[in-house]
């Protein structure tokens, strides 16, 4: 396994300039390589479309959604119904039919919503990740001696937004066994998320 450092950029510029000076103070093609992340969520890695079944800070909103939307049709089927009852008629199915729907609509949101929290680095996984930022991102192998101080310090000079530490699988040039959904050690965090 190799040691990578991974920066994040907002700007192709930013990265470009990170590529020159990385070449300017030695390093081979081989040890660097360029990215393009799609927006998280985008991989399409799972079969009905995005990355994950939820996200780390969303793993109990499923379950929220689901009291939510029951306590919430509850309410709103006695509401609808008090409702429909006062107007008579045709209005008594109606008032509980859309008083039931509007109610569990209303619910599930509160409820998922209720369930979510601040995605905290330390309890992420590959099953609920903190993605990155899509944009241009390049990967350095540090594997030679001294070399990853001197790639995060070019990196931030360059100034990306992120920079993370991982181990993975460098052969020629190429991460093999990257992963945006991989937890990693952050060295520079982007502090507007």
């Amino acid at each position: 396994m190799s040691t990578i450092v991974a920066a994040h950029f907002e700007q192709p510029e930013q990265l470009d300039r990170a590529v020159q000076e990385l070449k300017a103070q030695g390093f081979s093609e081989q040890e660097y390589a360029v990215y393009y992340l799609n927006p998280p969520g985008q991989h399409g890695l799972t079969p009905i479309g995005g990355d994950v079944h939820s996200d780390e800070g969303a793993e109990e909103a499923g379950k929220g959604a689901v009291t939510g939307a029951t306590l919430g049709g509850a309410v709103g089927l006695a509401v609808g119904g008090a409702v429909g009852m006062a107007a008579g008629g045709i209005a008594l199915p109606v008032g509980l039919l859309a008083g039931a729907g509007v109610g569990a609509y209303t619910g599930s949101l509160v409820g998922a919503l209720g369930k979510t929290h601040e995605p905290n680095p330390e309890e992420a996984s590959r099953e609920h990740p903190i993605e990155p930022p899509a944009g241009p991102m390049l990967a350095v192998c540090v594997d030679r001696a001294a070399t990853e101080t001197l790639a995060i310090m070019i990196l931030n000079q360059a100034g990306a937004r992120e920079i993370e530490r991982s181990e993975g699988r460098w052969v020629d040039g190429e991460w093999l066994d990257f992963d945006p959904r991989r937890p990693a050690e952050t060295i520079k965090a982007d502090t507007r998320r």
